[in-house]
């Protein structure tokens, strides 16, 4: 095991965490190499079921048992400690602006098998690409060769599934209304409002519900829902107190072990979508190491290793688990944004608040972890589970679309971006992408179409 290393100057006072060398991770375990920060791990038991919104994603559009569905998310949660045992310093979750299109993309095929093998030729592909940009590091070049009104158009594609799905006659928000909109307003408030941000800081009430992020939307939601009797009323189970993933069923009737090898025909037609994906999941990256800068600025005390390749080699090996084992809609991703930014910002307050970063999302992840497990806590919040995943799509869909539009600096890029958005919702990623890449080369909105232009008229200016 190395010992605590000193930073260099200018930072001769800094040290690293000790760890076991393991190639390009650093292994480490809670209490051992790092210290448990307590307010974190009880924010992950309190938050941490929220997990469980992706249940209905997997008992609806895979057509699996809510026990098993359960099962699969218990063992993704899981999954999520990889990133700081390794050496990760990020709060991991899901690819989620991509949800909506891979509920798209699955509702081609039939429920059952066939769709579980659809997933899991989906989730393969992304973890293979995780994997090889990880490997080759050749991440940056890949997504900056992809034009931003490519970019915007992936992102603005899913408020226009979201509301598609939403609004359908047995779409969440037109089961749960009330409840949705009591959530997502708050959520929203929280989130965006420069009104509520100035008064958090003369309030602890309000400062203390926009710390915890999801968790006071969605206890909002779930107590309008039990008033106005869209939501039944919420109950503890007393009893077994932890549940045990049912892994012969996983084997047997998820895996790919259980419903065998996806077709090529199926990777072929997942294959833009898991483009899409890792284009997504690379704006994580770039704001991860962006969030992870301002820690390291604001103490002088740690050094504080992040390394995108490792991140995008951890996110592969995730989603590689999940495609053979569990396959999952949401994905895989590299960042909790919310989060990540909640427990980056108690860092930043010195070490009296918090001894470690690495240890302050390690013990948030570990704290979920143990949330999904208890069935006393799963119990209590199952009636929130639509409602959750309905506020966890608006609210990215909400996200998407500042994102997406402020990818578009031009007039031809907007253009672009809102066409290939409305293709990409109605007809696929590959139908999607094949618009976008056609309309830039046709208006020559590629980077070295630009260039050629510019140099061309340079030489028009020099003849006249």
């Amino acid at each position: 095991m190395r010992n605590k290393q000193k930073l260099s100057a200018p930072r001769m006072d800094a040290y690293e965490l000790p760890y076991i060398p393991l190639g390009l991770f650093k292994l480490r375990f809670p209490g051992i190499h790092y210290k448990v920060e307590f307010v974190e791990f009880f924010q992950g038991i309190l938050i941490g079921a929220t997990a469980l919104s992706a249940i209905p994603y997997l008992t609806e559009y895979l057509g699996i048992p809510y026990e098993l569905a359960w099962s699969c998310v218990i063992i993704e949660t899981f999954l999520y400690i990889l990133h700081a045992t390794l050496g990760d310093p990020v709060v991991p979750g899901w690819i989620t602006p991509t949800l909506p299109l891979t509920l798209g993309y699955l509702t081609i095929f039939d429920k059952g098998p066939e769709r579980i093998q659809a997933m899991i030729a989906l989730q393969l592909l992304v973890a293979i690409i995780f994997l090889f940009m990880g490997v080759t590091k050749l991440a940056n070049k890949f997504v900056n060769a992809v034009p931003t009104s490519i970019k915007g158009g992936i992102l603005l594609a899913a408020p226009f599934t979201v509301i598609q799905s939403q609004l359908a006659e047995d779409g969440q928000f037109t089961m749960y209304p009330i409840s949705v909109t009591a959530g997502f307003c708050l959520l929203a408030l929280i989130s965006f409002s420069e009104s509520y941000k100035n008064k958090r800081e003369k309030s602890k009430l309000l400062d203390l519900v926009a710390k915890y992020g999801n968790l006071f939307p969605y206890l909002l939601a779930m107590l309008v829902g039990v008033l106005v009797k869209e939501l039944a009323p919420p109950q503890l189970e007393i009893g077994t107190i932890i549940k045990i993933p049912q892994f012969r069923d996983i084997f047997e009737t998820v895996s790919i072990f259980g419903v065998g090898l996806p077709s090529m025909d199926m990777f072929i037609q997942a294959l833009p979508l898991a483009l899409v994906s890792y284009i997504i999941a690379f704006g994580d990256f770039v704001a991860t190491e962006s969030l992870v800068d301002e820690a390291r600025m604001s103490r002088t005390d740690e050094i504080v290793d992040f390394n995108p390749n490792r991140s995008n080699i951890i996110s592969g090996i995730r989603n590689l688990i999940l495609a053979l084992f569990a396959p999952f809609p949401p994905l895989s991703g590299p960042l909790w944004a919310g989060m990540t930014v909640s427990i980056t910002m108690r860092y930043r307050e010195g070490k009296d608040a918090m001894k470690s970063l690495l240890g302050g999302m390690s013990s948030f992840r570990l704290g979920s972890f143990i949330s999904v497990i208890l069935i006393p806590v799963v119990a209590f919040m199952k009636p929130i589970f639509p409602v959750g995943s309905s506020l966890t799509l608006l609210f990215q869909a909400f996200v998407c679309a500042k994102i997406g539009m402020d990818y578009c600096k031009t007039g031809v890029d907007k253009s672009i971006a809102g066409l290939m958005a409305a293709v990409l919702a109605t007809k696929g990623s590959t139908w999607g992408l094949l618009i976008g890449i056609l309309l830039n080369i046709l208006l020559s909105n590629f980077d070295f179409q630009k260039v050629n232009k510019e140099q061309d008229g340079g030489l028009l200016e020099k003849v006249e």
